[in-house]
């Protein structure tokens, strides 16, 4: 009997001793944008006197819903005994499987991981006898390396319409969103309350949910914002309809231009298409739009076409300076132009790729006059 015990307990021995053969310690960046590369930053150690046959296999799960977003074998190596710093070049071809639409969008195993809050869990599997070594999980959090970029209104500044345009720039890089849009979330500020305080505590005065564009106009429907009254608004980022960035808190007053000076009436930025819309734009003195810039552009030409003249004759042309990205661009509307009230326009520019990106616009004056008491 006692000799049983002693046959199964050093049959247990070395059952544990070939499951503690292989250690692993996990050397992942738990923060910060991350490449499918990074997640195979480890180190092996392989304590038993022979070399050993493993593969390593992956599950990344979403730490809201719990499941599986994305699985990963490696190919099998030879592990020999000692530690051994290990990279995805040492383990590839890696086979990726996508378990998410959010990882449809990059699966480029270079490419990025959409941004969220994962958990990666691995193990260490003896290709030979196909039974785990090692098991071990690590929790990570893809950000993004830039949040979203508030453009207008001005942080602490002040604009002379009730009914603002608010714009603002991407988070970047963008490969790691699959399916992004944005919150908008404006509310006012109370006296003696701090911006963060009134975005978290107090009521929105207006908020909108996924938002496609980079810009949004405050609804005519709503209440005219108060001259009187202090607002702060932030832009969340959304992927996949789940929180993913946050832009910094910006806040403005409205206020009336002073008694017998001009006021500038706010004009929207336009949306260049890459197709030709049927719908017409309003525009001023000066033409506001967006464009993306995705050749990298530096310089571009334009012109502006009168859709109503015969021959839709170029009544305006010139060139425009671009960076790289979503640009917001002002094109002042030359008086010798002959703009005239009522009449369509189309701007075109053409990128170095020859696409033609347009927008039709009807001018209007965008001055007017306010009397003096």
């Amino acid at each position: 009997m006692h000799k049983k015990r002693l046959i199964f307990y050093l049959l247990f021995l070395g059952i544990t001793a070939a499951h503690a053969q292989v250690s692993m310690t996990l050397q992942v960046p738990p923060m910060g944008v991350l490449v499918k590369n990074q997640l195979w930053n480890m180190l092996l150690v392989n304590s038993g006197n022979n070399s050993v046959l493993i593969r390593v296999n992956l599950v990344l799960l979403d730490e809201k819903t719990n499941q599986p977003v994305l699985t990963a074998n490696t190919i099998p190596i030879l592990l020999a005994k000692g530690a051994k710093q290990l990279q995805s070049k040492d383990l590839g071809p890696i086979q990726y499987t996508y378990n998410s639409p959010a990882f449809h969008a990059d699966q480029d195993p270079n490419g990025f991981l959409p941004a969220g809050s994962y958990q990666a869990c691995y193990t260490v599997v003896n290709a030979e006898k196909g039974n785990p070594t090692v098991e071990n999980c690590i929790q990570l959090n893809v950000d993004p390396l830039s949040p979203p970029l508030l453009n207008t209104p001005a942080d602490e500044g002040s604009i002379y319409t009730p009914s603002p345009q608010f714009t603002w720039l991407p988070p970047t890089p963008p490969g790691l969103f699959s399916d992004l849009s944005y919150l908008l979330i404006l509310v006012e500020v109370l006296p003696g309350q701090g911006k963060a305080d009134a975005i978290q505590q107090n009521i929105p005065v207006y908020s909108a949910g996924f938002i496609k564009n980079l810009y949004l106009n405050y609804p005519s429907s709503y209440r005219s914002l108060d001259t009187s009254r202090l607002y702060a608004w932030r832009i969340v980022a959304l992927n996949n309809s789940q929180p993913a960035a946050m832009s910094d808190i910006w806040t403005f007053r409205v206020t009336s231009p002073p008694v017998g000076q001009l006021s500038q009436k706010e004009e929207p930025y336009l949306d260049l298409r890459r197709d030709l819309d049927p719908s017409v734009a309003s525009g001023g003195q000066t033409l506001k739009f967006t464009y993306a810039n995705t050749p990298a552009d530096t310089l571009v030409h334009y012109t502006i076409t009168s859709l109503q003249d015969p021959g839709n004759p170029i009544i305006q042309q010139g060139d425009v300076s671009l960076r790289r990205g979503r640009n917001f661009l002002e094109v002042p509307l030359q008086k010798s132009g002959g703009y005239a009230q009522q009449k369509v326009y189309l701007f075109r520019l053409i990128n170095s790729r020859n696409e033609s990106w347009t927008v039709k616009f009807t001018w209007s004056p965008s001055q007017v006059e306010r009397p003096a008491h």
